[in-house]
């Protein structure tokens, strides 16, 4: 597996930047975070499009800056930079970003029950395997088959919401 398939997958954002405070990498979590795509702005600084970036600061002080909350513009984010170092020498930072919104989405999964996790689990399983199966009762039965379940209990299965 190479570097960037693995940054991409991620849904936080990630900005890789030299120790200039220039950008070399971001993944499309990042782009869609800053409004860009990276072969636009890859070598700018980032303080052109984030004015209030840490990058500068945590390549001067060599000092991690962990989980802050931040606001620019209409944006608000939990934020961490690292310095990159080669040795002693600071080579530049990598940024890890996650929205306010992705947090509540994940606490908010985090507040259902056990109970609730699994009902939606089941239910998103069983309509994987109709739609693998195909829609009509023929395709359900042969999902309930492959399922191990009854038509009747995949039938009350989808219906829960």
């Amino acid at each position: 597996m190479h570097a960037r398939t693995i940054l991409q997958s991620l849904q936080q954002g990630i900005l890789i930047c030299n120790r200039n405070a220039r950008i070399i990498y971001f993944n499309d979590a990042y782009g869609e975070f800053i409004g860009k795509r990276l072969e636009e702005v890859q070598g700018e600084e980032i303080t052109k499009y984030r004015k209030h970036a840490m990058v500068p600061q945590v390549i001067q002080s060599q000092i991690p800056i962990e989980g802050i909350v931040r606001t620019e513009g209409n944006q608000e984010y939990f934020a961490s930079v690292y310095p990159i170092m080669e040795g002693d020498i600071p080579n530049g930072t990598i940024s890890i970003v996650t929205t306010l919104a992705q947090h509540q989405l994940k606490v908010k999964q985090k507040t259902e029950t056990l109970a609730e996790r699994v009902r939606k689990f089941e239910r998103e399983e069983i309509l994987a395997e109709v739609a693998y199966c195909g829609g009509g009762v023929e395709g359900k039965k042969r999902a309930a088959a492959r399922l191990g379940i009854s038509l009747a209990t995949l039938y009350n299965k989808i219906k829960e919401d």
